[in-house]
């Protein structure tokens, strides 16, 4: 009991007891009126005399009585006095323990609330600024997605210009106002004369680089007029002219137009010169929508590249089946090149016009149409030309010809065959090797065949074609220059061509013994030819006149009617057999 005493008077480890803090307990326990400390020290006093035995019993039970009388009374009241006291202490540390959680609370409210506004309140200002910044940008970029694809949709994304489907759009505009005021509308269609043969020559970068710098110029001339123009597919453009020019105007704008194209184009490492075709249709005589407007225009600008290219022409009605029937000979031809039996090989001999030998024939193109016939190839060649089936067909027609001079070859008939080359195949970069390795495949001497390539394809292409020429020439191939007189070649490129063949155009032949002027211009073709070191061959010889006038000016051979006219190659035979054609009995033949 006395270590419980010392224990809550001073606290014990040992018992967990912490020493008490409060001074009310103290005062319990060493001052009146409770004094519990006193009152305890007597009451273990009388309880050591009670168990004492060296005192008498009558000393020892009044111990014994007092003991009693200080338990029941001193001790327990002092002991409620300290339980109170405890009582009354822990209350009070529950109490401010309540105040501090109160103090502690309100400090995390404010903590919080600072934190609100001095850090959650400006982070939230900064994501709402966020955002509405973040929403603007998809605004922003919702835009220039809807302008692009509208642009996209509605432009040619090479020039900038409009594409096809907005043209027809804005023409159908100018058809509606035209058609309310009474009034008149042309469109043009304006087509670039063989500007896929820059492609392959130069390239499609550079093929684009003149296109764009094409619009630019047909763009400014344009807007003069107060027009506009678009781009309806590679390299086709159309115009549209809100009302109708006078007719001198119109005709005075397309010259304004065929020179604008025709200027020279310097780009970054090349400089090169092209020409155009236009077609004109006008609303209303020449179609009431968009669609038959463009298409008539079309069709008259692919008449004028028809013939020859660099001009204009005006729709006619005649020209919409001439383009329906170009069309289907079109797809015919393509079918025609899986069917041997359509497709065959004319021959024609040249002869010397100084002794009448027998000196080589041309191998010449027939197209024998199952249900229309023999097909004139002045209709066909040009179609291929456009289409590129030319190169296939060209290269078909040299493997048939150098097959048919090897069977001749066997048969013992010795002679130079002379086969039409396409600039479009001099365009290929590996042609001369191609044809050396299928001469040489075939047992055939270069010497002797004869290349034809015509006057305007050559000078139109030279820069990009010589490098060709001068590989065939290098191995042993003879070159001719075909159509000679039509094209627009100079001396100084003649002089420098690698050509030993002048073949001088029909048309000058016929007209020879008409026309003074063209008797005087084959006179002269020949006689600078022969300055040239060069052979003359003259094309198209129907009469024993013309043949004497050639022979007068020095024309070494002729090719014409009135040796022979194509045949197949069973029926050339017999001539190639005999060697020679009497030339004193033609006039009689």
């Amino acid at each position: 009991m006395k270590k419980v005493h010392q224990a809550l008077m001073y606290g014990s480890t040992q018992m967990a007891i912490p020493a008490p803090s409060s001074v009310a307990v103290q005062r319990i326990f060493h001052e009146p009126p409770v004094n519990l400390d006193q009152r305890l020290q007597a009451f273990f006093h009388l309880a050591t005399q009670v168990v004492d035995q060296s005192l008498g019993f009558p000393e020892r039970e009044q111990a014994y009585q007092q003991l009693r009388a200080l338990a029941r009374y001193d001790i327990l009241n002092a002991l409620d006095a300290l339980v109170l006291q405890f009582q009354q202490d822990s209350e009070a540390a529950i109490a401010k323990l309540q105040h501090f959680n109160r103090l502690s609370l309100i400090g995390m409210l404010t903590t919080l609330l600072l934190e609100a506004l001095f850090i959650f309140r400006p982070l939230l200002i900064s994501l709402y600024r966020r955002e509405k910044q973040y929403l603007q940008l998809l605004r922003k970029m919702d835009a220039e997605i809807t302008h692009r694809v509208r642009f996209q949709a509605f432009n040619d994304p090479l020039t900038g210009l409009p594409n096809r489907l907005s043209m027809l759009e804005k023409i159908q505009t100018c058809v509606d106002l035209a058609r309310q005021n009474k009034s008149a509308l042309v469109v043009i269609s304006v087509g670039l004369d063989r500007f896929k043969d820059i492609n392959n020559s130069l390239g499609h970068d550079k093929g684009d680089e003149l296109l764009i710098g094409i619009a630019t110029r047909l763009e400014t001339l344009v807007k003069q007029y107060h027009g506009f123009l678009g781009r309806i597919t590679g390299d086709e453009f159309a115009i549209v002219l809100d009302q109708r020019k006078e007719n001198l105007e119109l005709v005075h704008l397309m010259q304004q137009l065929l020179q604008a194209v025709a200027a020279p184009f310097e780009g970054e490492g090349f400089c090169v010169q092209v020409t155009a075709s236009l077609g004109l249709a006008f609303y209303a005589d020449d179609g009431a929508s968009s669609r038959s407007l463009l298409m008539h225009a079309n069709q008259a600008m692919r008449i004028a590249k028809d013939e020859g290219g660099r001009c204009f022409r005006f729709f006619q009605p005649m020209m919409t089946s001439k383009m329906t029937r170009r069309i289907q000979l079109d797809q015919e031809l393509r079918q025609a090149m899986t069917d041997c039996s359509q497709l065959m090989l004319f021959y024609q001999p040249k002869v010397d016009l100084r002794n009448g030998r027998i000196c080589g024939v041309e191998a010449l193109l027939r197209w024998q149409h199952p249900q229309q016939g023999m097909i004139s190839p002045a209709e066909f060649i040009p179609i291929a030309e456009d289409s590129g089936l030319i190169v296939e067909l060209g290269d078909w027609v040299m493997v048939q010809a150098l097959e048919q001079l090897v069977r001749w070859q066997q048969q013992g008939i010795t002679v130079e065959m002379a086969i039409n080359v396409s600039v479009k195949q001099l365009l290929r970069s590996n042609i001369s090797e191609r044809i050396q390795s299928l001469a040489q495949q075939l047992g055939v001497a270069p010497q002797q065949v004869q290349l034809e390539i015509t006057e305007n394809n050559i000078m139109d292409n030279m820069s990009r074609i010589m490098p060709q020429l001068q590989a065939l020439t290098q191995q042993g191939f003879t070159l001719a220059i075909d159509d000679f007189g039509t094209g627009h070649s100079s001396l100084s490129r003649l002089r420098d061509l690698p050509m030993k063949v002048l073949k001088i155009d029909k048309s000058f032949v016929a007209n020879a013994m008409r026309d003074h002027k063209d008797a005087q211009l084959v006179e002269a073709i020949v006689e600078i030819g022969h300055i040239l070191n060069r052979t003359i061959i003259a094309e198209g010889i129907e009469t024993t006149e013309q043949m004497t006038l050639l022979q007068q000016l020095g024309c070494e051979e002729g090719q014409g009617y009135l040796f022979a006219r194509p045949m197949s190659a069973e029926q050339v035979e017999s001539i190639l057999l005999q060697g020679s054609i009497d030339i004193r009995n033609e006039a009689m033949a």
